[in-house]
């Protein structure tokens, strides 16, 4: 009965100081009261953190899913653990949060954790314990890869698209390069062949002549990630009859060499539309005239992790 009480009243102070006083310092303790005299009455406790030590002397853990309903005690076993590991001289600790117990990122935040980086279902927060050293934690990835494709038919003719938005007003209708960004786990060449069929409906590989034409590395894109973008050159198999997406082009169709050396517009040019850029162009004489970089899959010493060795071909003698 005293401890029905007693919990009434903690729940009428934590109302009245989230009513007045949002940031007051009262507010994490009367909330660990609050769930600490919970688990009492209840007789049990929060799921327990699932933690592994990794290679660096770190702690990796992970937050259950069962653990939704009392993030407020989960943060009492959370700051707990801190103290420990810090007595055991671990470093860096990586804490990844379920999408549902995502209100536990603002205990995690308050005992020190910053976001590393989130997905569609859960969020990963760092902490780096180590208070006489800088944080040597790696930063998540911060850049994305798209690529490019020159597709050539048996004629030697490029297949050259149009978007039907491109990414800055100046572009709009200019005739590029077929592709997109890159899904997870795919090669170059892998991304170039799926992005050219979705576009155009067009089957093209590696095989008879095809590789890596060149790369250009660039930085300050969306949300402050580098760009990787590759080109790459294949050869259309089979029908180069075009099934063009009216959802993402406006136009596709397969260019004669010259001709589209006669499309080519100067960068100080005010709108591209119906125009091939320099570099564009750059890229298809390479693919046409230039030593290709070939690609051969590769053995890693990570478990489940597949590599691709890129490598310039020997000039022809």
């Amino acid at each position: 009965m005293v401890a029905d009480l007693l919990l009434a009243k903690l729940r009428e102070l934590q109302a009245t100081v989230e009513s007045t006083e949002p940031e007051a310092s009262i507010l994490p303790t009367c909330l660990s009261l609050l769930d600490q005299l919970g688990t009492v009455l209840g007789g049990g406790g929060p799921p327990p953190l699932t933690t592994r030590e990794d290679r660096y002397g770190g702690v990796e853990i992970e937050v259950p899913i069962s653990a939704a309903d009392t993030p407020h005690a989960l943060g009492v076993e959370l700051s707990r653990r801190i103290e420990q590991w810090a007595a055991a001289g671990k470093r860096g600790l990586w804490l990844k949060i379920p999408l549902e117990c995502a209100a536990f990122a603002g205990s995690a935040a308050a005992q020190g954790f910053q976001f590393h980086h989130a997905k569609p279902e859960y969020v990963e927060m760092t902490r780096w314990l180590p208070t006489d050293q800088p944080s040597p934690l790696p930063a998540y990835a911060f850049t994305q890869v798209g690529v490019g494709g020159v597709v050539v038919n048996s004629a030697g003719h490029v297949l050259m698209v149009q978007e039907r938005v491109s990414p800055t007003a100046k572009m709009q209708g200019s005739w590029k390069l077929p592709g997109g960004l890159a899904d997870p786990g795919e090669d170059f060449a892998d991304t170039v062949a799926r992005e050219v069929r979705e576009e155009t409906g067009i089957a093209a590989s590696l095989s008879n002549g095809g590789g890596v034409v060149s790369l250009r590395h660039s930085h300050g894109f969306r949300f402050g990630v580098g760009d990787l973008y590759v080109v790459v050159k294949l050869v259309c198999e089979g029908s180069d009859e075009i099934r063009m997406d009216e959802r993402e082009l406006a136009g596709a169709r397969w260019v004669p060499w010259e001709e589209v050396r006669a499309m080519v517009a100067p960068p100080s040019a005010e709108s591209f539309d119906g125009k091939v850029s320099q570099t564009n162009l750059d890229f298809i004489s390479s693919a046409l005239s230039g030593a290709l970089i070939a690609g051969t899959p590769t053995p890693s010493s990570r478990p489940g992790v597949s590599s691709m060795v890129y490598t310039a071909r020997a000039a022809e003698t």
